[in-house]
């Protein structure tokens, strides 16, 4: 049987290598296909567990860390790729629990929690498990986050490529015909060698405006599909939805409750990474969306601003 946290151990060790090797390792671990392996990757990288590049295909091992949990609960969790086993974890009083569902079939590792009554705790259990300690890293990376911003200028698709664009009334994709057709700002998808999705944002020129753009013209730049959706979506559409515990005490702008991420609009990155932080736990898939517990209002409230998204509260 799969042990993920026997797999991420070896990976601490291993420290960086592959892509391609670490989804075959991780494919015959599990006995499942390399697609499933990769997109349980994906969720590592999103837990804070592993650093992708997917463009070099190669990966490298978080550093293992303890952080205190935002809210003053004095709870911390340990991230990144840990050494030591869950039974160490147990000896040293952790509260460990093994998520659900599995993410493709593939068990995620267990998150790791320790209480504490005093800030010198975390020094002592960090040193018994080879870890650094970190002041609360969701709250540091949700301080960072910054409105997204397109890269430098690159190449357009070919015309002869399969390509798609983003529908903005429905964050789906569909047909368009570049060779028929000069395209207009927007989010475009198109197949590599045929086989790998990559995603090119068009956008004007300065000076242009609707009336006067010349058909063809603007800037395209490389963009992850999520970034690329969140930037060309209306403020308004499939927005960011914070709901506080039923039975949380309130703390203003610090009160604790869930975030939902419309699936049609999911967080990119880095502030899905803000929002695992909160908890150490992945996001649950709803019908609604990715949902995020043990988020403060204030955090819910930076990630929106970053991504220009409304955030509607309850």
């Amino acid at each position: 049987m799969f042990d993920p946290d026997l797999f991420i151990s070896w990976m601490a060790s291993q420290r960086s290598g592959s892509l391609a090797s670490l989804v075959r390792d991780a494919a015959w671990a599990s006995g499942r296909d390399r697609k499933s392996a990769t997109r349980w990757i994906g969720r590592l990288e999103a837990l804070s567990l592993v650093t992708v590049d997917w463009d070099r295909a190669q990966w490298s091992a978080r550093t293992c860390e303890i952080t205190d949990l935002p809210g003053g609960i004095q709870t911390a969790v340990l991230t990144g790729t840990r050494s030591v086993g869950l039974a160490l974890c147990r000896q040293l009083g952790a509260v460990v629990e093994r998520p659900q569902p599995a993410e493709a079939g593939m068990p995620l590792p267990a998150t790791v929690w320790f209480q504490y009554s005093e800030s010198s705790q975390l020094h002592g259990l960090a040193a018994s498990l080879g870890a650094q300690v970190t002041p609360c890293a969701a709250e540091a990376l949700a301080r960072s986050l910054t409105p997204f911003k397109p890269g430098p200028a690159t190449a357009p698709p070919e015309s002869r490529s399969s390509v798609e664009k983003l529908d903005p009334t429905t964050a789906e994709f569909t047909g368009v015909h570049l060779s028929r057709h000069r395209p207009t700002p927007g989010l475009y998808k198109y197949t590599l060698y045929g086989r790998l999705p990559r995603y090119l944002l068009l956008r004007r020129t300065p000076r242009q405006t609707p009336h006067h753009q010349h058909a063809g013209s603007g800037t395209w730049h490389a963009v992850g599909r999520r970034e690329g959706t969140h930037y060309v979506l209306p403020a308004t559409a499939f927005p960011l939805q914070w709901e506080p515990y039923p039975e949380a005490t309130p703390h203003g702008r610090k009160t604790l409750g869930r975030l939902t991420a419309n699936w049609r609009a999911p967080l990119p990155l880095t502030q899905e990474r803000a929002a695992v932080l909160c908890t150490g736990l992945a996001g649950t898939r709803t019908k609604q969306g990715d949902r995020y517990d043990g988020i403060p209002l204030h955090i819910a409230e930076r990630i929106a601003v970053s991504l220009r998204r409304r955030l509607e509260t309850s």
